[in-house]
């Protein structure tokens, strides 16, 4: 068991127990998990348990009834209910949870509610501790794996390979993901499997995606000085950096103008870290029946599965002015808080459009290592996006004078200079020829970049970042655009 887990959880509800607290409620999906560490974490208590079924077979009366004989019991009780969620607003349920609570002045007598949300009466808000169960850590579930293996008679697997890819998964989660992935006749189709019943319960639970990215660092073209920055911290995960120390790398926001690789920059992040990349999506978080609920497990998957590369694109959406006004404003102080305070090694790599929109309390440092903004691309950098773009295509760049050529597209975003080299094989293709530089220039003359017509937009996005951002490019722009 990990320390930092489950004995800490463990630890943290003895704690609760001893100080008097009458109700603790539990936010987790695994009730057999839990009930398992209940019992041995309370070995002398008498555990008593109540479903909802049994409400239903002693027609409404077998809860009320629950919480009078742990309070007449002689010994110390925990009285578990486990769907008490279904019925906790109701007024009868209220009343016998607050007359318990009155009556339970002895420490030894206590409710324990397991829920997989958290919805508390404001009634007694007052009286209850709560408690997000952690997820499996890596020796938890390589006992389910070497279970599995057993049963199944495999003779041998990549026992360490399979335990990480089922990182953030629950028990239940992880053992049906082990028998698929051990049923697989390709061995090593065995942790693709996992990873593939791992992306679907992030997706159904946390509001999380785990993503598959074949961008490298030299995949990005220009933002020399952000590239160098993270190249200095690729070390820094190791215990030679503790040792040294340095503390973990928190993350970098990066933000600037829209189609200029700031999106890139996240997915290389993960590639030059040796990391996973997961991408928190706040529309979701916000979509869910509790956000905040929603939020807290989006956190502790990032941290079950660390150490790992976790995206939060567009995050004024989420966080910004008109996310708070929408009724963000707990999960956002949940998600600043969890940023200052977080020790596990998830690194946030957060892009940012409209940077306007940000509170200054979300961009200050101790939450972010550094901000980062990326503006649009001088004609070397566009020479160089070019250049790799039609090298993907299986195109010599060499066989264009790229640098000439991009000297007419000085308000050419990244992702438009792509367009421009997508649209000039369209052109070539349907000529029934290969691609010429004059397909580029004709491509080029005819799409009109986003910077041209929101001028005063990309202005004001140099303005804000003077101050408060370092450039991400070590080019010095050949000529600022909209200046008299």
């Amino acid at each position: 068991m990990s320390e930092r887990g489950i004995d800490r959880f463990a630890s943290a509800a003895r704690s609760y127990l001893e100080a008097g607290f009458p109700i603790l409620w539990i936010v987790t999906h695994e009730e057999q998990r839990l009930l398992k560490l209940l019992r041995r974490m309370a070995s002398t208590w008498d555990i008593r348990v109540w479903t909802y079924a049994d409400e239903v077979e002693s027609g409404g009366s077998k809860l009320l009834e629950s919480l009078r004989a742990a309070l007449e019991s002689d010994k110390p009780v925990l009285q578990v209910f486990l769907d008490a969620h279904v019925l906790i607003k109701e007024p009868r349920v209220v009343r016998g949870l607050r007359d318990f609570v009155a009556r339970s002045d002895v420490v030894g007598r206590h409710v324990v509610i397991v829920s997989p949300l958290l919805e508390l009466p404001m009634e007694l808000e007052k009286d209850v501790a709560v408690l997000d169960l952690p997820l499996p850590d890596e020796a938890d579930l390589g006992l389910v794996l070497r279970d599995e293996v057993r049963r199944k008679g495999v003779q041998s697997c990549d026992d360490a390979a399979l335990v990480r890819a089922a990182g953030g998964m629950t028990l239940s989660e992880s053992r049906r993901a082990f028998r698929l992935a051990l049923s697989a006749g390709d061995p090593g189709d065995a942790v693709q499997r996992v990873t593939v019943e791992k992306r679907g319960a992030m997706r159904r639970s946390a509001a999380l995606e785990l993503v598959e990215s074949d961008i490298a660092l030299g995949d990005v073209g220009g933002l020399e000085i952000l590239k160098r920055w993270l190249q200095t911290r690729v070390r820094a995960f190791g215990r030679s950096a503790r040792s040294f120390g340095l503390p973990e790398p928190r993350g970098l926001m990066v933000c600037g103008v829209q189609g200029c690789g700031k999106s890139l920059v996240a997915k290389a992040t993960a590639a030059v870290f040796g990391l996973p990349l997961v991408r928190m999506d706040f529309a979701a978080v916000f979509a869910s029946r509790s956000p905040e609920l929603t939020l807290r497990q989006a956190v502790r998957m990032a941290e079950a599965v660390a150490p790992v590369v976790l995206w939060v694109d567009e995050i004024e959406k989420g966080l910004g002015a008109g996310g708070l006004e929408s009724g963000g404003t707990r999960v956002f102080g949940d998600f600043l808080i969890w940023m200052q305070e977080k020790s596990a090694p998830v690194f946030v790599a957060a892009t940012a459009n409209e940077v306007e929109h940000l509170p200054p309390e979300l961009v200050r440092r101790g939450r972010f290592d550094d901000v980062f903004f990326v503006d649009l691309p001088s004609a070397k950098e566009r020479a160089e996006i070019l250049s790799i773009h039609l090298s993907r295509r299986g195109r010599d760049p060499n066989a264009h004078a790229l640098e000439a050529l991009s000297n007419e597209w000085e308000n050419f975003s990244g992702a438009e200079l792509e367009q421009l080299v997508i649209a000039a094989l369209y052109r070539a293709f349907a000529a029934k020829r290969d691609i010429t530089s004059e397909d580029l220039r004709v491509s080029g003359a005819e799409l009109v970049p986003l910077a041209t017509m929101y001028e005063e937009k990309v202005q004001g996005l140099r303005t804000w970042a003077a101050t408060r951002a370092r450039k991400a490019s070590a080019d010095m722009r050949t000529l600022a655009l909209f200046e008299n």
